[in-house]
């Protein structure tokens, strides 16, 4: 019987992929990692030479990681390299996008740029939204990763395609355990920052505060920020954003 996350029904109504024909801006690199030969999917790398350590971004849905180019310096200045991962489908990704493929690519990007010595000793991990599953799946996975940043990030994902029409019945104990952010994170031991904006309507902060109790990490921390919502939350008040991932940084790393 197949399982209703892998039907296209399910992950066309959680998925929307954009591509990418752009070049990468100066100082960048684009990466590739072969996922299942000869698929590919793509990640850009803007490093830093004083970087203390990497951070692995995996961005939202409906975003490409060009979309994070103006962002880079930003994140070279917390002390990082920062690499932006795209999904099948996703810029100048192969493939169409499954939630399956996504968690098991996650495993291979990070394998993959560990190999080619892409990242740095010290490794983070961090997931935006739909980005908060293969960030998940790889802090539960890898007790190395150093610390671990969930913004506007899920519990569940059976309410995001039952918001569009789609009814999901019962599921499995093991597609829970695959599949919901919620329960995996009671594996993830690392530190913990999850960050949510107050007015996000389009996943809910008590998710945010669900994915926080529920973490297994004795260092957690949960911030909820005013006046911003999903698709805002950059533009939380007196530099609210940056200022909580420096002060995480800064003690993590």
């Amino acid at each position: 019987m197949t399982s209703i996350f892998d039907t296209p029904q399910f992950n066309e109504n959680l998925f929307f992929p954009r591509p990418d024909s752009g070049e990468a801006p100066k100082g960048a690199e684009d990466l590739f990692v072969t996922v299942e030969a000869p698929m590919k999917v793509h990640v850009r790398l803007h490093s830093h030479p004083d970087a203390r350590f990497s951070l692995l971004f995996f961005h939202g849905n409906g975003e490409i990681a060009a979309d994070y180019d103006n962002l880079a310096e930003a994140y070279h200045q917390i002390g990082a390299d920062f690499l932006v991962c795209d999904y099948r489908g996703y810029g100048k990704s192969d493939g169409k996008p499954t939630l399956r493929s996504t968690l098991a690519d996650a495993h291979a990007i990070y394998n993959m740029l560990k190999a080619e010595g892409k990242l740095r000793p010290t490794v983070c991990v961090m997931g935006r939204s739909l980005g908060s599953a293969p960030a998940i799946e790889l802090c539960a996975e890898y007790p190395e990763i150093k610390a671990c940043v969930i913004e506007s990030g899920y519990a569940d994902p059976i309410p995001l395609v039952e918001r569009r029409g789609l009814k999901v019945d019962n599921i499995t104990p093991e597609e829970g355990a695959l599949f919901n952010n919620s329960k995996k994170i009671e594996r993830v031991k690392c530190p913990v920052l999850i960050m949510h904006g107050e007015d996000d309507v389009l996943i809910y902060p008590h998710e945010a505060k669900l994915n926080y109790d529920r973490a297994g990490s004795k260092d957690k921390a949960l911030q909820i920020l005013p006046g911003v919502g999903h698709n805002d939350i950059l533009m939380a008040p007196d530099y609210g954003y940056f200022k909580c991932l420096f002060g995480f940084f800064e003690q993590m790393v």
